[in-house]
């Protein structure tokens, strides 16, 4: 059973049956170890991990599902994975016979443990190659078919949506046989455009902002600070954000504007930022292909259009930077052209 954040924890938990094992769905590996996955006695008990695992904020990752499975008797834990080895163009079948929560250890502390089998997307995996794996992997009668077939399953799914690594960890042994109680995919965003399930997972995973950015075709993420930026270029917006973070500042966005940015394209960006309700806003605009003073004239009309907008602190420096400078000086604007500057004044505005 699979709860979305905002859904009813009591409705949906009502009537499954307890004990049951709790999973948080995030994407980060040991889960366990974090204290993300529990066994829930009751249902009261389930409720309680629901709450808290929502309420928790792990690497900068929001829980933002949980699923809750029955439990299962476990006699042996095994590992399963196809993965895609780009650089050498080739698939590996990757298997162990040391599953379960320690699988990263097991690989660096005994690389033996790991076998690996190579094939190549237009051969396939065969299913002599999945009898090889299963074989080794120490599989006997209808187990050992079991495990050719669940091999050959995850083959189909990887090529089925051009997913760079599809996992089962751990694959174990129950006295009704195998049963994959845990598993993950990695997809390839560039395969987006032909992967609907890879659209949708994409959309679910984005703000109602970040929607309206997507649509206009803004590089935006949504953060937890307080200052609002805008700027031109990832590496420079980036990089700003880094200096920010080492001042103990926290940007409330990412948002990279593009090069040869129109007046509408910056008025827009401005529009969404605005609408984050930052204490202050960072401008910070190197022009090369943009123009100072089509971002001037852009701030101008957004300052003139929301007259609740924040306090902002602009840095223009570059192709027609004089009148740029000159623009917004006239709408008694300040435009300050050294960043560190810029990042002076806006903790002088947070501290006011």
């Amino acid at each position: 059973m699979l709860i979305l954040r905002g859904e009813d924890i009591e409705e949906k938990v009502k009537g499954f049956s307890f004990p049951a094992i709790v999973k948080s769905q995030i994407a980060i590996g040991s889960r366990k170890k974090a204290g993300l996955i529990k066994i829930a006695k009751s249902t009261n008990e389930a409720i309680s991990l629901c709450d808290e695992y929502f309420n928790r904020n792990i690497a900068g990752f929001q829980v933002e599902a949980i699923l809750i499975e029955e439990l299962v008797t476990i006699e042996h834990e095994y590992y399963c994975s196809i993965a895609l080895d780009a650089s050498g163009r080739q698939f590996y079948l990757i298997v162990s016979k040391e599953g379960g929560i320690d699988i990263e250890d097991v690989s660096k502390e005994r690389p033996e443990a790991i076998i690996k089998l190579n094939f190549s997307y237009s051969t396939g995996l065969t299913e002599n190659i999945a009898r090889a794996a299963a074989t080794r992997l120490g599989l006997l009668g209808t187990s050992l078919q079991l495990g050719i077939n669940i091999v050959l399953k995850l083959w189909e799914i990887a090529k089925k949506l051009e997913a760079q690594l599809v996992e089962i960890n751990p694959l174990v042994m129950t006295p009704s046989g195998l049963i994959a109680v845990d598993g993950k995919m990695i997809l390839d965003d560039d395969a987006e455009f032909r992967q609907p399930i890879i659209q949708n997972l994409q959309e679910r995973k984005l703000s109602d902002l970040e929607k309206l950015a997507k649509k206009a075709g803004f590089s935006f993420v949504e953060l937890s600070g307080e200052i609002g930026i805008l700027a031109n270029g990832a590496g420079l917006t980036m990089a700003l954000l880094d200096v920010l973070s080492e001042l103990g500042l926290q940007p409330a966005n990412f948002l990279d504007v593009g090069g040869g940015a129109s007046k509408e394209r910056v008025y827009k960006a401005l529009d969404l930022i605005f609408k984050l309700q930052p204490k202050a806003v960072l401008v910070n605009i190197f022009g090369g292909i943009t123009r100072c003073d089509i971002v001037a004239q852009a701030i101008i009309q957004a300052l003139k259009d929301f007259s609740d907008a924040p306090p902002m602190v602009i840095r223009l420096t570059g192709t027609n930077e004089k009148e740029g400078v000159a623009l917004l000086k006239e709408a008694n604007i300040d435009v300050i052209q050294d960043i560190m500057g810029a990042v002076k004044k806006v903790k002088e505005v947070l501290s006011e």
